[in-house]
């Protein structure tokens, strides 16, 4: 069988193979943007620019190809795995092998715990890793990240998405530019973005995260719980049809809470945790582990509820490259034993 750009003009192939959209399927759900940015591609290899009408014959082709393509009887009862429900990388083997792969583009994933526990560093892992293209664990996608608590840590993404780079030296990615970053404090204007400015961006860019950091932040401010619950309702059912709609991960951040020395539990109630599909935890360990002349204060993800993956722990650190696994202690060899003379 022929090879999809095998039959393009040799300049409409060169435009796919530059940003790496080989399938018919990925020209179709990538967006044209992606297309004519060359902020990624070196001078020496840009041939001619790419313009709109370039893109439109390439998704011309893509389309009819598929059209005339043959299809099994089997194929039209099974959803394209490659396209439905995929999930982003952790960074951190030990992560992945606890949810299952990383964060699921299905529903809301939640991440609670207490304040200084990682939480942020686990996001902006996420954020380099969802750039990544599958084969790597990734989407091949940008991120949407709002701030409703602090400024957005941006020198701390700078150093991890340069670790990012040195382990993945082939990817040619621009890591800090497909991040785009907005700071709310209100419910209103939160409530504004996601609805009216979110949708334009998935529009104009393939969005493969979403990360709102926190909820917590903006809602327990209200005193009315009527209210609260109807804009937590509104915000929930918009991240809901973005994830299916793109099928993009939505990770949203919560805050704990303890009350008269008992155990802490994330906050919102039930009003917010019937709205999500996965709750996960984040929390420290009374251990630490030494690397090189460091103590390093040891993690914990723990998975309290998930309709896909049983409920599972991983420990991890935090280091200046990233999220990363606790190494395995050294295997000491038993004593050799005594010969009598």
């Amino acid at each position: 069988m022929t090879n999809f750009l095998d039959q393009l003009p040799k300049h409409i192939r060169e435009i796919a193979e530059q940003v790496n959209v080989l399938a018919p399927e990925e020209v179709l759900t990538t967006p044209k943007v992606r297309f004519l940015d060359t902020r990624q591609q070196s001078l020496h290899t840009i041939v001619r620019k790419c313009t709109p009408d370039d893109v439109r014959v390439l998704k011309d082709a893509a389309a009819k190809w598929l059209a005339e393509m043959p299809q099994s009887a089997d194929s039209l009862f099974k959803p394209l795995v490659n396209v439905r429900w995929s999930r982003v990388s952790f960074g951190c083997s030990a992560l992945d092998r606890c949810t299952g792969g990383g964060v699921v583009a299905r529903g809301i994933t939640e991440l609670c715990g207490a304040a200084g526990v990682g939480k942020t560093q686990l996001l902006l892992q996420l954020c380099l890793c969802v750039q990544l293209p599958r084969e790597l664990g990734g989407l091949g996608k940008g991120v949407a990240y709002i701030c409703t608590e602090s400024a957005f840590p941006a020198r701390r993404l700078l150093q991890m998405s340069k670790a990012c780079e040195k382990r993945h030296p082939q990817m040619e990615l621009n890591f800090l530019g497909n991040i785009f970053v907005e700071n709310h404090i209100e419910a209103e204007t939160l409530l504004a973005c996601v609805l009216n400015r979110i949708p334009r961006l998935m529009q104009q860019h393939g969005i493969g995260l979403i990360i709102i950091d926190s909820v917590a932040a903006i809602f327990r401010l209200y005193t009315d719980y009527l209210e609260r619950a109807r804009h937590m309702r509104r915000l929930a059912d918009a991240l809901l049809s973005y994830a299916d709609k793109y099928n993009c991960a939505v990770v949203c951040v919560n805050q704990v809470a303890s009350r008269d020395g008992q155990d802490e539990i994330p906050c919102l109630g039930l009003q917010w945790a019937h709205l999500g599909r996965t709750r996960l935890r984040v929390s420290r360990v009374p251990k630490q582990h030494r690397m090189g002349d460091q103590l390093i204060t040891v993690r914990k993800l723990e998975i309290l509820y998930s309709p896909e993956t049983p409920n599972d722990f991983a420990e991890f650190l935090i280091t200046a490259e990233g999220v990363v696994n606790v190494p395995e202690p050294p295997v000491s060899s038993p004593p050799a034993k005594m010969r009598r003379l």
